[in-house]
Parts: C-alpha cells; sequence; structure tokens
C-alpha cells in the first residue's frame, strides 16, 4: 500500500506540475529527485546515476538522433518539400482529409525516439485549409505516427518482446497486427468525424509526376528507410549520412543552411531528452519499478491485473517505448511462459504498456509535437483519450473471451 502511494505521489506531482505549464525536461528533474528521496537512495547513489544517465552512450546517442530528425524535418520544411508533397497527395488521394493521416503514418514505419517531429511540419501545411486547432494537429500527427507499433517488425519493443519470451517476431507481429487496424480505423473514425469533407483544389487527376514528387519531396525519410532496413546501418549513422547529402544537394543559400542547422540544436529538447533519461535511469536504481511490478503475485485474478499494471506503469511512468518490454516483460514470464508463449496474455500486456506509452506526458513524441503546434497538453488528452480506450477495451475483450470466461 504504501508502494502504492509513492507511486501515486510520483505521478501527480509530474502531471501536476505540467498542468501549471512548467517546463517539462525541470518537471522531469525534479519528479527523479523526489523519487530518489521517496525510495531512499542515497545523494551519492543519486548523483552518481545522473552523471551516469547524462553521458551515457544511449543518452547521447539519442540526442543526436533528435537533433538529426529535427533537422531534416527544418531542411524539408525550409526547402518547400512538405509543400510540394501536400499538392502531390492531393491529386493522388480521393478525400484531402486522408492527407492529415497518411505522411505520419509513412514516418511511423521509420522507428526512432521523437519521429512524430517530422511528420509535423507536413500536418501543419495540410491542416491549413481546415484552420484546425493547435491539439487537433497535434493528435492527427502524433495518433497516426503511432499505429505500427503493435506490429512493424522493426521497432525495438517487438524485438525484446520476441527475445524475452522466446518466440519468433513474425509470430507476435502477425498476432499483433489486428492492433494496428484498430488503431488506424479509431484514428480515422476521429478524423471524419471532426474534420468536414472538402472537394479537391483541383480536378487535375492522378500522373506520374505526382507520385515522382511524393518520392523526391521526401527523399532524405526514403533514403533513412533504405540505409536502416537494407544496409543495416544504426539509427544515428544513416540519419547522418542523409543530412550529410542534404547539403551535398542542396541549392539553399549559406544563410539558409546555417538558419536550419541553428533551429535544429535546441538547447530546450537537449535538456528535455536528458531529463528524460535521467528519470528513466533514478526509476530503475531506486527499486521504483520493481516496487510495482512486485505488488501482485503472479497467479489467479492477481496475474491479470499484473499483465495490466506492470507495463502500463512503467510505460505511463517513463514515456519510453521499449522500457515497458524491458522492465516488465522479464517478470511476466511465468504468466505468460517463454518458447510457446500464451499469445494472448502477452498481447493484453504488449497493448497495456503502449497505452501507457500513449497517454505519458513524459513520451518525447507526444511532449515535442505539442510544443511544435503549441498545444496544451489538457487539449490533447481531450482528444486522445477515446481512441486510446476504443484500442484497450478491444484488447481487454479479447483476453476477457478467449482467457478469462
Amino acid at each position: 500500500m504504501i508502494v502504492l502511494l509513492k507511486i501515486a505521489a510520483i505521478v501527480f506531482v509530474l502531471l501536476f506540475l505540467i498542468k501549471i505549464k512548467w517546463d517539462l525536461g525541470l518537471v522531469l528533474f525534479l519528479d527523479s529527485v523526489l523519487t530518489a528521496v521517496l525510495f531512499g537512495l542515497a545523494a551519492k547513489t543519486f548523483l552518481t546515476n545522473v552523471l551516469g544517465a547524462l553521458v551515457a552512450g544511449e543518452t547521447l546517442s539519442l540526442i543526436g538522433i533528435l537533433v538529426l530528425v529535427l533537422y531534416l524535418g527544418y531542411f524539408l520544411q525550409a526547402g518547400g518539400h512538405f509543400r510540394q508533397m501536400v499538392d502531390a497527395l492531393k491529386n493522388l488521394v480521393g478525400d484531402p482529409r486522408l492527407i492529415l493521416a497518411i505522411p505520419s503514418a509513412f514516418i511511423g514505419l521509420l522507428p526512432m525516439m521523437a519521429g512524430a517531429m517530422m511528420g509535423a511540419p507536413i500536418v501543419e501545411e495540410a491542416a491549413r485549409r481546415w484552420n484546425l486547432s493547435a491539439a487537433w494537429k497535434t493528435f492527427f500527427n502524433y495518433w497516426f505516427r503511432h499505429i505500427w507499433e503493435y506490429s512493424w517488425p522493426m521497432y525495438i519493443n517487438l524485438i525484446l518482446a520476441a527475445a524475452i519470451f522466446q518466440t519468433p517476431i513474425k509470430k507476435i507481429c502477425l498476432h499483433q497486427f489486428p492492433f494496428t487496424v484498430i488503431a488506424a480505423a479509431a484514428g480515422l473514425v476521429v478524423l471524419f468525424k471532426h474534420v468536414p469533407f472538402l472537394p479537391r483544389e483541383n480536378n487535375n487527376g492522378k500522373s506520374w509526376k505526382d507520385y515522382f514528387n511524393v518520392f523526391f519531396s521526401i527523399w532524405p525519410i526514403f533514403l533513412t528507410i533504405l540505409l536502416i532496413f537494407v544496409f543495416r546501418l544504426n539509427m544515428l549513422p544513416a540519419l547522418g549520412l542523409s543530412s550529410l547529402l542534404t547539403q551535398v544537394f542542396s541549392k539553399m543559400r549559406l544563410k539558409e543552411r546555417l538558419d536550419v542547422i541553428a533551429k535544429s540544436v535546441s538547447l530546450k529538447i537537449v535538456l528535455l531528452t536528458a531529463s528524460l533519461m535521467v528519470f528513466k535511469r533514478i526509476l530503475e536504481v531506486s527499486g521504483a519499478l520493481d516496487s510495482v511490478v512486485q505488488i501482485f503475485p503472479p497467479q489467479g485474478l492477481s496475474a491479470y491485473v499484473l499483465l495490466f499494471a506492470a507495463p502500463f506503469f512503467v510505460g505511463l511512468l517513463t514515456g519510453v517505448n521499449q522500457a515497458f518490454v524491458a522492465i516488465a516483460f522479464p517478470l511476466l514470464v511465468p504468466i505468460v511462459g517463454k518458447g510457446h508463449p500464451d499469445m494472448v496474455l502477452m498481447m493484453f500486456a504488449y497493448v497495456s504498456g503502449f497505452v501507457g506509452i500513449l497517454l505519458s506526458p513524459a513520451h518525447l513524441c507526444l511532449a515535442l509535437t505539442a510544443d511544435y503546434f503549441k498545444a496544451e497538453l489538457r487539449d490533447v488528452y481531450k482528444i486522445l483519450i477515446w481512441p486510446v480506450v476504443v484500442v484497450f477495451s478491444s484488447a481487454l475483450l479479447v483476453l476477457i473471451v478467449f482467457r478469462i470466461l
């Protein structure tokens, strides 16, 4: 009971300080201090782990990835590439509203932290016809960016799950693909319900030029995907090479190039990322996360509670996609099994964790996208909660029908 109160206090402080508009990076660091105090972490141990998190290769790599993602976004925006893509999609897509979803969904095939930032400028350009609020633009960009994470095999979440439960990743992806479909359908229902249909701005019809323009308008993104999926480069060097080539082939003036680079190196985002990694480290070393997943014994009804609570709260607290799998799933092996795991139980645990990720104010995609559009998180949550409920309810229904009844 005391552990639950401590976790509740951490979550409450996190949400309250965000509500009163404190900087998220500062909030995460303060919550790291609170976690250390509540779980009795010695001051020396706390400082050692803060320093360790700041200089860790994972942190430095993530900061590099974020800077390069922002660079590509600003480069494509400054060069008019996103406008070119939207104009081409207007001819290729029968319903213009789909332009608010397709680019973000496509970029979602590229597994990267804060990848939603790539799609944000495209949504910004496409949304001009409807004069959408910042919250709605944030939702469309954020939601469709994440529809693939239930079943796309390049995501670390799924790779880790396959390793932990010792089952082929193809099997996991096939069992969880329906949730990609459900997530996409839920997002489209919200899209079509809120955004009115408008006729095409022109009736030029489809042509090979439109396909050509879509491809070359975002060629650095296609190249990054090629380097990762075909040549199997890691994310950082793939983004680095694509970014370098944009400078080689760019026709921008020197001042424009320097402006794009300057915008990309955002001190606020660097500090936010560093604070997030510190928070994640302190949650791990303080024993806070272990306490969450050990509250319920792994048998009977409590096992089903654990399947939800462990991944959900780890996802909600950290906002880091692979964290709920890496931290919670090893403790679920006695329930789910390995070698031939129960796919229904694993699916429910995975969806529970990812729902926590989608709702987490510490999730970089949500925080950075809301910041990009200048949206209030509470306004985004009012929209986000309904499709999240649809996805989770679907998983809960499958669990009840196939395992509980």
